[in-house]
């Protein structure tokens, strides 16, 4: 998976946060009961970076400073485990970069132990469109392909229903071969705020 190094220390921050937050959090308050329907978004920024081999060269260019975005909605089998349709994105726009990409995955989260901390993964299609003008011209226009996420994050509950986190998600879509782009891969994270409701 593609991560850039920002998107790392983003992580290691938010890692970090989650950690202190757990430990200060006053436990019990609320019983983290996922159970049925559950509706959610996240919201925060985001890079990408697109990977291709040209003429047999490799060629890797890093897309810095967008916004990124998911919506979601699941189904709680039990406080550990949520099955979910998620939608997620990602916008930069300037003067050599317009890109707006995205992807609809069937994802699972799972949460060790019912507590804060999850684990997610999901499969599904991503759809780019990119122009660049510098070094390479490319313009794409609904690139679509398979996808696969990949996250983690930490959530505190702060009522019955509701639920705040961090998340660090990462989402990588594979494309077919067209002429001037072979081994295609479009990759984007995000370090984001996370609201769920538990209904």
């Amino acid at each position: 998976m593609i991560v850039t190094n920002r998107i790392r220390h983003l992580l290691l921050a938010l890692i970090a946060l989650s950690l202190l937050a757990a430990e200060t959090a006053r436990a019990g308050d609320y019983h983290n009961d996922r159970r049925g329907l559950m509706l959610g978004f996240n919201v925060g920024g985001a890079n990408a970076d697109l990977k291709f081999q040209r003429l047999g060269a490799d060629i890797k260019r890093e897309i810095e400073g967008g916004h990124g975005g998911a919506l979601r909605v699941g189904f709680g089998l039990s406080d550990h485990f949520v099955l979910s349709f998620e939608a997620y994105g990602i916008e930069k726009q300037d003067a050599a970069t317009d890109l707006e990409a995205g992807a609809a995955l069937v994802t699972a989260t799972w949460y060790p132990g019912g507590g804060g901390f999850f684990l997610r993964a999901g499969v599904g299609t991503g759809v780019t469109s990119l122009k660049m003008t510098s070094p390479e011209f490319i313009n794409w226009v609904e690139r679509e392909g398979d996808a696969a996420l990949l996250g983690l994050g930490y959530e505190w509950r702060l009522g019955r229903q509701f639920a705040l986190g961090v998340a660090v998600d990462g989402v990588v879509t594979e494309y077919s071969d067209t002429f001037g782009f072979h081994d295609t891969e479009f990759g984007f994270g995000s370090a984001s705020l996370q609201l769920n409701w538990y209904l």
